[in-house]
């Protein structure tokens, strides 16, 4: 191998990058080049030029560009010239790299782009200039463009990602307005990025590209499918001239700093890349106050409002605990599974206060006691109880005595 072969002078760059000379490599017609986080760029004469921005990679990794003969070629979009693979192929990027095609043009020019058995991905940032953002590296194509699926009509896109306003995100849940155009199935695509490098994870989850967000609700259709297919975050069967989804974060969770949202529109086995949108979580973003309260960042820093009985502690600000309340009370419940205190002996606690024990209570109902001579007692239901009365009269006047015996009456009462 030659380094003329490695044909050096398209091999541009800025920050790191440097030709590789494979030993033994029989692919002439393909250039190499190792590109880090810094960011560079590789080029391969009369074919495409990929530019990686600073951030796109986390570590340094050689990139080749080759010529293949896939036919990218899908309904309306016809490709043009040749095909290329920009490896590796199982390469993510944290933020899209630019592609571009020199020389003559197609009218309304596409770049099409696959990764493996994928479905294919029309990407057209300008009018008139072939140039696309990939976030992913795979086979891309130059094409004559053709008509797109749906178009977005809220919100306002940005067509390439140096033109998103990251002060005026969305937060929470982004609201996406599309019409189909003349397609009763529709998938719509979300692809989160990291232009802030604040996270050392997959956004879009392990191996996927569409599962940072997921479908919260449709309206105009109906959701038919999720993420786990791999083509697009989700489907919907088309009822209305107007699809309206409302997406939230699914394997994305709460971010720190703002992200960028690539959106894709498709049908069938081509999609077609419409813009970016900005996105992110809030400050109360899964915050729930412990369940007895409401978050809230109107100040600025987030901090619960919590139920009543409930407060945040100094050292955790978005939590609400519960708070022991004793007021007035001697014994009992303190409200929070506690304990106000307790009784001494002979006492009980009612209602947070220590009182006396009642005396003992008497016998039960229906039972009648009655002693002295001649008496017989019954107690229940269905009883009799003969009850003797002996009553005793004396009456003295003056010296005279007279002394009446003993009268004895007896009274029987029968009780049934």
């Amino acid at each position: 191998m030659t380094i003329a072969s490695l044909r050096l002078p398209l091999v541009r760059s800025f920050f790191l990058a440097a030709a590789v000379l494979v030993p033994g490599c029989q692919d002439t017609s393909a250039v190499y080049a190792l590109i880090g986080p810094e960011g560079g760029e590789l080029a391969l004469e009369e074919g495409p030029t990929i530019k990686f921005p600073a951030g796109a990679l986390v570590t340094t990794r050689q990139i080749v560009i080759r010529p293949v003969d896939d036919d990218l070629s899908r309904g309306d979009f016809k490709q043009s010239g040749g095909a290329y693979r920009i490896e590796p192929t199982d390469l993510d990027l944290r933020i899209p790299a630019e592609v571009t095609f020199g020389g003559d043009v197609p009218k309304q020019p596409s770049i099409l782009w696959q990764r493996g058995e994928g479905r294919v991905v029309s990407h057209a940032a300008a009018d008139d200039r072939a140039v696309a953002y990939i976030g992913a590296l795979g086979v891309i194509a130059l094409a004559a463009g053709g008509e797109v699926a749906a178009t977005v009509d809220e919100p306002m896109l940005a067509r390439v990602p140096a033109d998103v306003d990251y002060g005026k995100p969305l937060v929470d849940i982004a609201t996406v307005k599309v019409s189909p155009k003349g397609t009763s199935m529709l998938d719509i695509g979300f692809t989160v990025y990291d232009p802030m490098g604040m996270s050392n994870r997959p956004l879009n989850g392990d191996g996927s590209r569409y599962c940072g967000l997921k479908f919260a609700s449709v309206q105009g259709g109906s959701i038919s499918a999720g993420c786990s297919g791999g083509l697009a975050t989700g489907s919907v069967i088309v009822s209305s001239a107007q699809v309206t989804v409302d997406a939230v974060p699914f394997l994305l969770g709460k971010v720190e700093g703002a992200t960028l949202v690539e959106v894709q529109v498709g049908s069938g086995d081509l999609a077609h890349s419409v813009g970016y949108l900005p996105f992110i979580t809030g400050a109360c973003y899964l915050e729930s106050c412990s369940g007895h309260g409401a978050c809230d960042s109107s100040s600025g820093a987030p901090v619960c409002m919590c139920d009543e009985g409930y407060a945040s502690p100094m050292e955790d600000p978005l939590a609400c605990n519960c708070v022991p309340n004793c007021d007035g009370r001697m014994c009992g419940d303190d409200g929070c599974g506690g304990s106000c205190g307790g009784c001494g002996e002979g006492q009980n606690c009612n209602e947070g206060q220590c009182e006396g024990e009642p005396p003992p209570e008497t016998t039960g109902p229906d039972t009648t006691t009655t002693t002295g001579p001649d008496t017989t007692t019954s107690t229940g239901p269905d009883t009799t109880t003969d009850d003797t009365t002996t009553t005793t009269t004396s009456t003295t006047t003056g010296d005279m005595s007279t002394t009446d015996d003993t009268s004895s009456s007896t009274t029987t009462t029968s009780t049934t």
